[in-house]
């Protein structure tokens, strides 16, 4: 390829549009490289306006070059999903847990959710006779999901403990990944779903988004109808991060939320609504300001994932999210000892050594106020004190995401600010183009 010799066209294509190639922008930074600091010196400030670049908050050329160095361009290129059009069609897949069976009303009432808002809705799945068949269901199901042209966006069901069975297939499927390059996707979920977010960000560079799934959080008892319910919350922002193309702002904050899970677990005919509890405000742990790509998940499934080696991110200038499952026994919350091991494990494999900030979802659970201040003395007691004391990047908890209800919806990889001194947590652009 023939490259640019100014130093402001080399910049704008090392910062790149999503249709750069990897190559280009890593050549593009080498030949930066080149003219050192004295060749950037007098340039004027650097334009704002410039593709998929977080440097352009910045306020000149060395610092865009310096931002251009965060960002993971080991990395593909981001691709962004296209919005949501009405009428398209949303598949549900269950990669991990496969209680479609178990909960045949609550799937319907995620489907008549959808549908009710003018979406198709098809639901991928095959029975399960062993754990290979189980793994070759899922891969099916995902691939049909992914290659299929009528598809356009695809939710996964509900989280659980097996999605890693499938990364060593994933990683090797480069036509899959292929195919996932050339007709990026909508796709959501959380919890376990991490895994499916770190491999597409990893080898597709697909934009995806932490958000509900049909069990619970769409296929819920109460009524999308009702405004000030948890469904009518989760799909209200659900929409907003899938099908605006207008930048999605401050995160909302829910006023109330159902500390424990919905009485269909236990009876899964059952059409009562999760009791509702006045919800507990943000809290920052540390104040701060800081603005970064958000990138994250579970917990206890970011502590596993960072040992594959291939999805792993790149953490340097990120906005670092995550959020704690439900304990075991479906009423309390993770132990607080897994918590602890957990946020040590990741400040171990360096998740926090150049993070700009941290972002905390609401611990499920922790229901009482002196259970979340012992949730709030492992963050702090492993982030705050100790070797960790020097750094000074802004931490926020108890925000409406992960394994809580209701839940916003993250698009991972999308611009963020935080702002103490604001009490402002807000993504600077669209989830979707």
């Amino acid at each position: 390829m023939q490259f640019p010799t100014t130093p402001a066209a080399i910049l704008t294509l090392a910062l790149g549009s999503s249709a750069a190639s990897i190559d280009t922008r890593q050549g593009a930074v080498a030949r930066l490289d080149a003219y050192g600091t004295e060749g950037c010196v007098g340039l004027p400030n650097f334009p704002v306006n410039i593709p998929r670049s977080a440097a352009g908050q910045c306020g000149s050329y060395m610092g865009a070059i310096q931002s251009v160095r965060l960002q993971s361009l080991s990395d593909p290129a981001c691709s962004v999903p296209k919005a949501l059009e009405p009428g398209a069609t949303i598949a549900f897949i269950s990669p991990s847990a496969r209680l479609n069976e178990d909960f045949p009303e609550v799937m319907g009432r995620a489907r008549a959710v959808l549908t009710g808002r003018g979406y198709k809705v098809r639901e991928l799945f095959t029975r399960d006779t062993s754990i290979q068949s189980s793994i070759e269901s899922r891969l099916s199901e995902l691939r049909t999901a992914f290659s299929d042209p009528d598809i356009s966006a695809v939710i996964c069901t509900i989280g659980g403990p097996s999605f890693t069975e499938l990364l060593p297939a994933l990683i090797e499927d480069t036509e899959l990944q292929g195919v996932i390059r050339a007709n990026p996707k909508i796709v959501v979920g959380y919890s376990e779903i991490t895994g499916l977010h770190w491999f597409l960000h990893a080898l597709t560079g697909l934009r995806t988004f932490y958000g509900p799934g049909a069990i619970p959080e769409l296929g819920d008892a109460s009524s999308v109808d009702d405004e000030a319910s948890p469904l009518a919350f989760c799909v209200r922002h659900l929409f907003r991060a899938i099908a605006s193309r207008e930048a999605l702002g401050d995160v909302p904050r829910s006023t109330t939320y159902a500390p424990y899970l919905a009485p269909f677990f236990s009876e899964p005919a059952s059409l009562q609504p999760p009791k509702l509890v006045p919800t507990p405000a943000w809290e920052w742990l540390r104040p701060g300001r800081a603005q970064g790509r958000l990138f994250g998940g579970c917990l206890a499934a970011m502590a596993r994932l960072n040992g594959v080696r291939s999805i792993v991110p790149d953490w340097r200038g990120r906005i670092v999210f995550f959020e704690t499952a439900v304990g075991d026994d479906d009423v309390s919350g993770n132990p607080l000892p897994q918590v602890l091991a957990g946020v040590a494990d990741l400040i171990a494999q360096g998740v926090f050594d150049e993070a700009a900030g941290l972002v905390v979802g609401r611990p499920y659970g922790y229901n009482s106020t002196e259970m979340r201040e012992a949730f709030v003395g492992v963050i702090m007691g492993l982030l705050c004190e100790g070797r960790m004391a020097e750094k000074d990047f802004p931490i926020l908890f108890n925000v409406d995401f992960g394994s809580t209800t209701p839940m916003v919806t993250l698009p991972l990889d999308a611009l963020a600010v935080l702002d103490s001194d604001r009490d402002q947590f807000a993504i600077l652009e669209p989830g979707v183009v």
